[in-house]
């Protein structure tokens, strides 16, 4: 009974250890800084003035809006 008793402490504090050190590098794993992400483009609607991420915009002849509507307007006058 005795022997039993030990493999089961030394397995549940093998666990406990486990865990931690899981916890541990998840932990640090979130705290670095992210190196190969660029900052994103911000552009100007020409027609609102709104600020938006390139990626989001639509382009007509070089210019940045940021709806469909704001295109069809500003091409209109």
């Amino acid at each position: 009974m005795g022997i039993f008793r030990l493999l089961t402490i030394l397995l549940i504090a093998w666990l406990v250890y486990a865990l931690y050190k899981r916890y541990i590098k998840k932990k640090s794993k979130n705290l670095q800084p992210r190196k190969n992400r660029k900052p994103e483009k911000i552009v100007k609607c020409e027609h609102c003035a709104t600020h938006i991420p390139e990626h989001e915009a639509i382009v007509d002849k070089g210019r940045y809006y940021c709806s469909e509507e704001h295109k069809r307007i500003s091409n209109q006058q």
